[in-house]
C-alpha cells in the first residue's frame, strides 16, 4: 500500500521562493536546497520522510523542511527550517 503525503516543504516544491537577508551583512542569502541533500551520495534519490527519520532533526514531526542558505559577499551559512505545509490546504480534493 503507498504512502500518501499529506505535508511538504512549499520552497522545494515552487510554491514560494526563499527571501532571507544575511544576518553578518543584510545582504540577500542564497536558497542551496534542502540539508538532507547533503548528507551522502544518493541522499537526493532516497525518500524524504525516511531521511527524515535518520537525519537527527525533529523535522519530521514538527513538519519542518531543513534547507541549507549561503550568503555570497561575506560567506556565512546557517541551516533555516522551512515550516512545510498541508498539501489539503493547496489541493481540497486530497
Amino acid at each position: 500500500m503507498m504512502q500518501t503525503v499529506d505535508y511538504g516543504c512549499p520552497i522545494c516544491n515552487g510554491l514560494i521562493s526563499l527571501s532571507i537577508l544575511c544576518p553578518n551583512c543584510g545582504e540577500p542569502m542564497e536558497d542551496h536546497g534542502r540539508l538532507l541533500d547533503f548528507f551522502a551520495n544518493y541522499s537526493p534519490y532516497r525518500p524524504i520522510d525516511d531521511l527524515k527519520k535518520t537525519d537527527g532533526w525533529i523535522d519530521e514531526a514538527n513538519h519542518q523542511c531543513p534547507h541549507v542558505v549561503y550568503c555570497p559577499h561575506c560567506d556565512f551559512s546557517d541551516t533555516l527550517t522551512v515550516a512545510e505545509v498541508h498539501f489539503s490546504a493547496i489541493h481540497p480534493d486530497r
